[in-house]
């Protein structure tokens, strides 16, 4: 549920708009302030509208005398308002759902990935816990549309990105990070245990026909950082380090997985 802080402000905000004839002013002050107490969970237009309604009627019940016969006619609106919402909600649900993956895999895309992993990082630092990024990259993907076609590698993704997936648990999340790369999320997973499960990634994939009528073997080379859950970092700081120990993996003699220097990452004070 929006919280009272966020209940008490909009009632300000809507009392004067109310009052004060309705000023741009105050709308823009209310644009300000109102965003920086929501979140992605709560910007539904259902919650809005009973904050509005409850709102609403304070200040009608403050200012003048409530006729019963009108609210029943401004409760009716407001159900109707209401019904027209949800569907509203549905459809930008939906929307931002279609934007957020990949059309190709069915995986989150770059879109969705900053907001995925800072809210993920987050929790990390809350609950004190480690996260495990990896950088998975197929080898000679470029050789392969160079010599059979982009459908070809087209379908060589699209299986690719089914392994990756019934590798991890329920909680990890992958995203098609651009191209033939893939980025991994273990959250609560320290670098020894996601060894584990990006060496299954690993062997799958070296291991499937990817693509049936194609006699070509397809690998991956992994990079993977930890962070232990302490201290500031940046996404693109932990994104950048599982992508540097990737490109070792492909310096190494690729299809292998190597893990950052150090292997576990610590945020600045």
């Amino acid at each position: 549920m929006i919280s009272q802080d966020f209940y008490n402000t909009y009632k300000n905000y809507l009392e004067r708009y109310v009052c004060e004839g309705g000023t741009e002013g105050v709308l823009l002050e209310a644009y300000q302030d109102l965003t920086h107490e929501l979140d992605d969970n709560h910007v539904q237009a259902a919650n809005i509208l009973d904050i509005h309604t409850r709102a609403l009627r304070e200040i009608m019940g403050i200012r003048r005398d409530s006729d019963s016969i009108q609210w029943i006619y401004i409760d009716r609106a407001t159900e109707f308002l209401a019904q027209i919402l949800v569907v509203i909600d549905t459809f930008l649900l939906q929307l931002k759902d279609r934007i957020e993956h990949d059309p190709l895999t069915g995986l989150y895309n770059r879109l969705a990935l900053y907001p995925l992993l800072n809210q993920l990082l987050k929790e990390s630092q809350e609950k004190n816990t480690p996260l495990v990024i990896a950088m998975v990259d197929l080898d000679n993907f470029k050789a392969l549309n160079d010599r059979y076609g982009h459908y070809v590698g087209d379908e060589a993704l699209r299986t690719a990105a089914k392994i990756i997936k019934k590798s991890l648990r329920g909680g990890d999340k992958v995203i098609r990070y651009g191209g033939e790369e893939f980025l991994v999320i273990l959250p609560g997973t320290n670098l020894d245990k996601a060894q584990i499960a990006l060496e299954r990634i690993r062997t799958q994939i070296a291991t499937t026909a990817l693509v049936p009528e194609v006699e070509t073997t397809i690998t991956v080379s992994i990079g993977a950082v930890e962070y232990q859950g302490k201290g500031a970092i940046s996404v693109n700081e932990l994104i950048a380090r599982a992508d540097e120990a990737m490109y070792r993996a492909k310096r190494e003699g690729k299809n292998k997985v190597v893990c950052a220097d150090e292997n576990k990452l610590e945020g600045g004070k």
